[in-house]
């Protein structure tokens, strides 16, 4: 009887022991996302006419469309870490008359963002959502005369910025997320007609996006 009440103990032990290592290892998730988003952004261009020594700053609101896909993981219940490619595509139509430009650009670059849940209410998470950036801005320049449109010159530049948000996951699976996209490079020089050049800086997006986590 003695031997069968130790048996019994120690089955109790190693079973609770294996509960809180299976408790331990849920703490640790990790796995794949992608989300897509629509936004609007603002493109800032400085023009300088050499001859005339005037100085004009241009800001344009854009369209944006954005991609990104790449992995997490939460190293606690609270706090996790997501790395991913990130795409955002930028359509500035310009003014609707007079001399003004057209870009079509697009953003490509290397992620990494803190996630800082809040709260939860009833499997509905809120989080922050804070990190860097880094890669590429290529994109298509053309002057604008009313409808007629002229290229000058394609542009390329370094890109680094940071990415503020917050988010809403159901059922640690599906969400929403509102993200501003903060660059701090220095602008790019674009030539323009004659004497007219442009320093244009990286764009800043405010984007609205759909993800989804664990596919």
């Amino acid at each position: 009887m003695k031997k069968i009440l130790v048996l019994c103990v120690a089955l109790s032990a190693f079973c609770f022991g294996e509960l809180k290592v299976v408790e331990k290892r849920q703490e640790f998730k990790q796995g794949f996302f992608f989300g897509t988003g629509l936004g609007v952004g603002a493109n800032a261009f400085r023009s300088v006419n050499q001859p005339f020594n005037v100085d004009r700053n241009d800001s344009n609101a854009s369209f944006v469309v954005s991609g990104k896909v790449g992995g997490y993981a939460y190293f606690t219940p609270k706090i996790g870490l997501r790395y991913y490619y990130n795409l955002d595509f930028n359509f500035n139509p310009g003014d609707n008359g007079g001399d003004t430009f057209l870009i079509l650009g697009s953003s490509h670059t290397l992620n990494a963002d803190v996630i800082v849940e809040l709260g939860s209410v009833k499997g509905v998470d809120f989080s922050f959502v804070g990190g860097i950036g880094m890669g590429l801005v290529l994109g298509e320049y053309e002057n604008r005369y009313e409808t007629v449109y002229e290229k000058t010159n394609n542009f390329a530049d370094f890109e680094f910025r940071f990415n503020l948000g917050t988010r809403v996951m159901f059922d640690e699976k599906y969400g929403l997320e509102f993200m501003a996209k903060l660059p701090v490079t220095p602008a790019t020089r674009v030539m323009g007609f004659s004497n007219l050049h442009y320093k244009k800086a990286s764009p800043y997006y405010f984007t609205l996006g759909f993800l989804m986590e664990r596919f």
